[in-house]
């Protein structure tokens, strides 16, 4: 396929905890949905402390029920992409019991070689039971771990990576393997930067979000995620396309105008946008097309659906309230205008005009250089990228 189209993936009736309440009759209608609605990947999440419950124990049960779930996707024509270590996810740092000491603080996920350990088991035991099944797209080492903590340094990042990526490997010598990294990675310097990381992997992705970027010249800002994608490339450095793993809006209510709200964002307040659907119908639509231009190697929505409003009182959306309506389809089952944006886009892949560009050159300096001040290059880079598209427009 020459431009992905792939679709993150929660019940909508469970959410984070479907691992616990599971319904593989939901999961399998919500598949053939999905295909339906014209994507080609699901990517899901095997939350960690569900899956890994000590140190030294995977679940089987929960890896019985990860294979049932891509069997479901892969029945209804599905590739899958399962992310292996979720801690965090949704606004919700996730830590399992046994990773936190009597004060409740966290282990060091990147250096302490029994928690490393314990991360390459359940890598481990997710692949060898996943090895065989062609429905296996990719697999996600992680989803924005650095939101968890970050490591020591750039050293112990890459070799965390590394252990896993190898473990993998070790079991499944022909998986893609990619990590589910964000607009930290380009803006930061969180030690999980984007050259290292392609040295480790074999395909580059990237999450944005105007909500969550201060670079964002509003919450619906079209540029950031294609210039985010082309940036990720420059970065990388190995000559091939960014994948936008992760890209969505938010909504408010059907029939409502887009509103501004304070929303908790991993503890400390933020202001955030409810966009009205057709708004979020809009931005899908703009920012599709722009990363079809801009050469991005696909796009991944987030997410499938709007959560039953029994969830409210759960983390994360007791809290995260925008968390709660980032869904291609309502909480009913019923789709929202952007679902039809994205089949439509799938359609025209197949019956054309489907024309996609190539990756603009974006980096002006070194990887080593752009890395001594992030936030600098980010912005600077960024007004560029628009003025040009300003010029072009013109």
């Amino acid at each position: 396929m020459s431009f992905e189209l792939g679709l993150n993936y929660w019940p909508r009736r469970s959410a984070m905890y479907m691992w616990e309440e599971f319904d593989i009759g939901e999961v399998r209608e919500d598949m053939t949905h999905i295909a339906d609605m014209g994507f080609d990947v699901v990517r899901i999440f095997a939350r960690t402390k569900d899956f890994l419950t000590a140190a030294t124990t995977v679940d089987a049960i929960m890896i019985a029920r990860l294979v049932e779930v891509v069997r479901a996707a892969g029945d209804a024509g599905l590739l899958v992409v399962p992310t292996l270590i979720v801690l965090n996810m949704s606004g919700t740092i996730w830590w399992p019991d046994w990773m936190l000491d009597a004060q409740g603080d966290a282990a060091d996920v990147f250096s302490n070689p029994v928690v490393v350990r314990a991360q390459t088991l359940l890598a481990q035991t997710c692949a060898l039971a996943l090895a065989a099944n062609a429905t296996i797209r990719s697999f996600d080492l992680a989803n924005e771990i650095d939101d968890a903590q970050l490591p020591r340094s750039r050293e112990a990042g890459i070799a965390w990576a590394s252990a896993l990526a190898n473990t993998i490997r070790g079991v499944s010598p022909d998986a893609q393997i990619r990590i589910g990294a964000h607009l930290p990675s380009l803006t930061t310097d969180n030690y999980m930067r984007v050259d290292d990381l392609a040295r480790v992997l074999d395909e580059d992705v990237m999450h944005a979000y105007p909500l969550y970027s201060d670079f964002a010249r509003s919450f619906l800002d079209p540029e950031l995620v294609p210039f985010s994608c082309a940036l990720t490339a420059g970065l990388s450095g190995v000559g091939r396309p960014t994948l936008m793993q992760e890209f969505g809006m938010c909504t408010a209510s059907p029939g409502l105008a887009g509103r501004t709200i304070t929303d908790d964002f991993l503890g400390e307040p933020r202001t955030q946008y409810l966009a009205s659907e057709e708004e979020q119908s809009t931005y899908y639509e703009t920012v599709l097309e722009r990363l079809l231009e801009t050469g991005a190697a696909g796009a991944y929505a987030w997410c499938y659906g709007d959560y039953d409003d029994r969830l409210f009182s759960r983390p994360p959306l007791a809290s995260a309230v925008r968390e709660r309506t980032f869904g291609l389809v309502r909480t009913d089952g019923s789709e929202k205008p952007a679902a039809d944006v994205f089949r439509r886009f799938s359609e025209r892949r197949v019956e054309g005009p489907f024309v996609q560009g190539d990756v603009p050159r974006v980096l002006d300096v070194s990887p080593d250089e752009y890395y001594r001040d992030p936030p600098r290059h980010f912005g600077r880079l960024y007004s560029t990228w628009v003025a040009k598209r300003a010029e072009r427009a013109s």
